[in-house]
């Protein structure tokens, strides 16, 4: 099997040849090819060639044209600063409440809104080299994580709760703030659509809709199941007849341990769930019992001060707890770091490929 037919087996829940492994890996893409990283993630050919680089180098099963995290939010109007081996810098936030969100934040293009078009621009390179011989997965930020930085982190979340305080009191002014900030999730929403429909139809495989601020490390479960949940599940439910016609998948990415809202992740229908290195892989794959792909979770902080042979234990652990059956696919819990030393990508690598399934 090629890299293409390994994760695409693995998603349809049969077996393929070897375990396939997909690390995050973008950022450090340019580092090891010299680029800066501001020439990285405003130029989509630029980025299409180093990561289609990073693959030939490396081996492994699925690129993941990704970057950093406004491309999106600066086409409804954030905006950032950018300068060479840093990335993007919010300079100004366009909203300061949600009644502001509601009333003015707009559903941008994606062909030629924010950065959209680069990412698409790395896709459609990207897809023009490697055609069907590796998977290709393209970026997403997720709603409320969108949401926020529009508005600002600390204020928003601030808001987020004084408004699910207010609401659970019937407070009148909590009520009409929910009702502003559900409009605008419907608009951040409506916006992942169409971009993540935009990189499927530019080559993607596998959509990356993440939203790691929804995590149980950040927000309380209640605020996550009232006000994050019925956009994730929207969003997949809304996603599901892109994803039937080009033969796509959907990816939940939500840092942190989450394991208390697992069951709600499975109820969203992504097709795969990226776990970080704080969830047990065994737990979670029993948990879950096949109704997910699992992704992951190496430790990215590991994997830039751990030696070579650390990794290769600690990815022999991973696959023990989660690769037998199927359903299961080696990879890092979050992005790689730019200095992870190439030598412990080639070990996930060679660890993950040499794994044969029994039977």
């Amino acid at each position: 099997m090629n890299s293409y037919e390994r994760i695409i087996t693995v998603l349809e829940g049969k077996i393929p040849d070897v375990l396939p492994v997909a690390p995050f890996l973008s950022n450090h893409a340019a580092k090891i090819a010299g680029v800066p990283l501001s020439s990285y993630y405003c130029d989509g050919k630029l980025m299409g060639r180093v990561l289609y680089e990073a693959w030939e180098r490396y081996g492994y099963d699925m690129i993941f044209a990704q970057s950093d995290n406004y491309y999106i939010a600066e086409g409804m109007g954030l905006e950032t600063r950018k300068e060479g081996e840093l990335l993007p810098c919010i300079t100004n936030h366009p909203v300061s409440s949600f009644a502001e969100a509601a009333r003015t934040l707009k559903v941008p293009d994606p062909y030629s809104d924010g950065r959209m078009p680069v990412y698409l621009d790395a896709l459609d390179y990207l897809n023009a080299r490697v055609g069907k011989k590796v998977a290709l997965r393209g970026t997403g930020t997720g709603m409320f994580s969108l949401l926020s930085h529009l508005y600002g982190l600390e204020n928003f979340l601030m808001d987020v709760g004084e408004m699910a305080m207010g609401v659970e009191e019937e407070d009148p002014d909590a009520l009409e703030d929910a009702k502003m900030f559900h409009e605008a999730m419907e608009i951040c929403t409506e916006t992942l659509v169409r971009f993540s429909t935009a990189e499927i139809e530019a080559g993607a495989n596998v959509v990356h809709m993440g939203d790691s601020l929804g995590s149980l490390n950040v927000i309380s479960p209640s605020i996550f199941r009232g006000y994050v949940w019925p956009y994730l599940r929207e969003y997949f439910e809304r996603m599901q007849p892109v994803f039937k016609k080009y033969h796509a998948f959907g990816l939940l990415h939500i840092c942190g341990d989450n394991s208390r809202v697992l069951e709600d992740y499975v109820a969203t229908g992504a097709d795969l769930y990226e776990m970080d290195y704080k969830m047990d892989v065994a737990k979670t794959k029993q948990q879950v019992d096949g109704r997910m792909t699992l992704l992951g979770n190496v430790n990215p902080a590991e994997l830039v001060q751990a030696s070579a042979e650390q990794i290769r234990e600690t990815c022999r652990k991973i696959v023990r707890d989660g690769a037998a059956g199927g359903k299961f696919i080696l990879g890092t819990g979050c992005e790689t770091g730019t200095i992870t030393p190439p030598e412990n990508i080639h070990a996930m690598v060679e660890v993950a490929h040499s794994y044969h399934y029994e039977g």
